[in-house]
């Protein structure tokens, strides 16, 4: 009795599978690409946006404000960007930060101005000045080299008089008591009782980029 052939076995086919590592590193590859053009575009949106770069050149803190934001406060010689909305004028209004006299009063004037941003971009660079379109103003910075205290008054004799409301103590040196008008013609004036002294005519010698100057009087000076 013949046995039946048999079939030769066909050994199983072997099913495609991707290996873990390969599909790992394609989809680290399209992370990396989406984060690349999701960073292009905020590069792009942020230099075709408008901005403005202000710079404090004065000799004491402005205070800026621009667009309803919260307003800050930049030391001298500070520069701040601001990123504005598109499409519409935007407003900054910067003022100086007055120092104040020992009974609480702010000395000098108030000096500010406004910065329009109406660009659809680009950057817009301005700054707070001592010479502007409107006026130009000054800080004297006192130094008492006498043995009395001295009241200063500004601008002594003239339109836009003021007394700093303060009293230099002796020995002080170059004592900030705010920014006033700046003529030709204008005077920094010192008392001690009855004595007095007086730099005249000090609109050619302002010339430092912030409207300092530097006013030294000594005891042989008030008269």
């Amino acid at each position: 009795m013949s046995q039946p052939p048999v079939e030769p076995e066909v050994p199983p086919q072997p099913r495609f599978r991707r290996s873990m590592p390969a599909v790992r590193g394609r989809r680290t590859i399209l992370l990396v690409v989406l984060l690349l053009l999701g960073a292009a575009a905020a590069v792009w949106y942020f230099f075709a946006s408008p901005r403005l770069l202000f710079t404090n050149e004065l000799a004491a803190p402005v205070r800026l404000a621009a667009d309803q934001q919260t307003p800050l406060t930049l030391a001298p010689g500070q520069t701040v960007r601001l990123a504005t909305p598109r499409g519409r004028a935007t407003v900054a209004l910067w003022e100086l930060v007055r120092p104040f006299s020992a009974d609480g009063r702010p000395m000098g004037s108030e000096v500010r101005g406004s910065v329009v941003v109406r660009g659809p971009s680009g950057t817009i660079r301005r700054s707070a000045r001592a010479r502007g379109t409107d006026a130009d103003y000054f800080a004297p910075l006192i130094t008492n080299a006498s043995e009395d205290l001295l009241r200063v008054t500004v601008n002594s004799g003239l339109e836009g008089s003021l007394d700093c409301g303060c009293a230099v103590r002796p020995g002080a040196r170059r004592v900030f008591i705010g920014y006033y008008p700046l003529f030709q013609n204008s005077t920094v004036r010192a008392t001690a009782g009855n004595r007095s002294a007086t730099f005249r005519d000090l609109g050619a010698s302002v010339i430092t980029p912030d409207g300092t100057i530097g006013l030294r009087f000594d005891a042989k000076d008030l008269r």
